[in-house]
């Protein structure tokens, strides 16, 4: 099957549709990157199961979709993998086991904070489609990140993302910090001094990042953004970037963000390759697109699902302080699930 990106961004009415016959371009670092157009598929850590791929071909063909599903939606194929995935049978004495390795790194003073991820199996009907399951997305999710890839390294998968990693041009871009989790239950909701904490040392770090590379930075108070069932903590920053053509190298310092990994960040990032119950893959990485004059619609893959014919395996992580309890925090994974979990409900 051709490897193909589609997404829709935010609010929009029409779905941007790329596919190309050829295999796309494998890069071994974000710096690779630099001065490069196209839709990329990037890990939480590239690695060779798990490559950053650029979808850039020259027979690539490139179209807009109304959302209706009228017309041109034949783009997306009804192919489904057979691939058969597979967890332990106790996944919440796993998730036990993690958190205690977790948590006791962050007692001990190790870090700063760790985001620990997991993953669910779900079943899948047959007749329930990625080109349905796209179309029920931007229908039940149009505040969000909308986005259905496919290349035969990273197989399929479904974003529906609330968190901008980069947005603009080399006229602007911006950013967010986005972190601290709780359901939305009216417009007057208090936020706990766990998840204030957390969102705080989410800006810091990127507001640390971006100062060397931009200029005019400016950026907002936090405040409540709303994602599904769920609300978020942001804090929105609008910049320049010095050298708008040199994203890659950008990218490299920004990704991955506390957000979705831990302070220090490399460290974070070894220590969850570790110690984590299974590989992210592409979950916590970024997807999007890539064009001139230092153009960029880059989102990170949160709320996601790889899929095969009858199952999907859905992810979904939390961020960790000394503070942390384990069961809060296996709750607010389940919540996020959720939000996967019902684009697969009924037909």
């Amino acid at each position: 099957m051709d490897s193909f990106f589609i997404y829709r961004e935010p609010l929009e009415e029409l779905c941007h549709c790329y596919t190309q016959k050829e295999e796309p371009s494998i890069l071994t670092n974000w710096g690779e990157l630099n001065g490069h157009k196209g839709f990329v598929i990037a890990p939480f850590s590239e690695g060779p199961g798990h490559p950053i791929c650029l979808l850039d071909g020259e027979s690539g063909s490139y179209m807009d979709v109304p959302l209706d599903g009228s017309e041109g939606f034949q783009v997306i194929p009804d192919w489904q993998d057979d691939a058969v995935f597979t967890q332990s049978d106790n996944p919440r004495e796993d998730y036990h086991h993690a958190f205690t390795r977790f948590h006791g790194a962050l007692k001990q003073g190790i870090f700063r904070k760790l985001v620990l991820a997991r993953s669910v199996i779900e079943p899948k009907d047959e007749a329930l489609t990625p080109r349905k399951i796209f179309l029920r997305a931007c229908k039940r999710y149009p505040r969000q990140y909308v986005a259905l890839f496919y290349t035969p390294q990273t197989g399929m998968w479904l974003v529906a993302s609330p968190e901008i990693l980069l947005h603009g041009n080399a006229g602007g871009y911006q950013t967010m910090a986005l972190a601290g989790t709780m359901k939305y239950e009216g417009e007057d909701m208090k936020w706990s001094a766990k998840n204030q904490e957390e969102q705080r040392l989410v800006a810091d770090y990127i507001r640390t990042c971006l100062q060397p590379f931009t200029s005019e930075l400016t950026e907002t108070e936090p405040y409540t953004a709303r994602a599904a069932h769920l609300v978020h903590l942001r804090t929105d920053f609008t910049f320049r970037l010095k050298e708008s053509q040199q994203l890659g190298s950008f990218l490299s310092t920004l990704h991955p963000t506390p957000a979705v990994c831990g302070i220090p960040k490399e460290d974070a990032r070894s220590f969850i390759n570790q110690n984590e119950n299974g590989e992210r893959e592409y979950y916590s990485g970024f997807s999007g697109f890539l064009g001139d004059k230092g153009e960029a619609k880059l989102y990170v893959t949160l709320r996601c699902m790889h899929f095969s014919r009858k199952t999907c395996r859905l992810y979904a992580g939390g961020g960790l302080l000394k503070e942390s309890t384990e069961e809060n925090e296996w709750q607010e994974t389940e919540a996020k699930l959720d939000t996967m979990r019902q684009l697969l409900k009924g037909q």
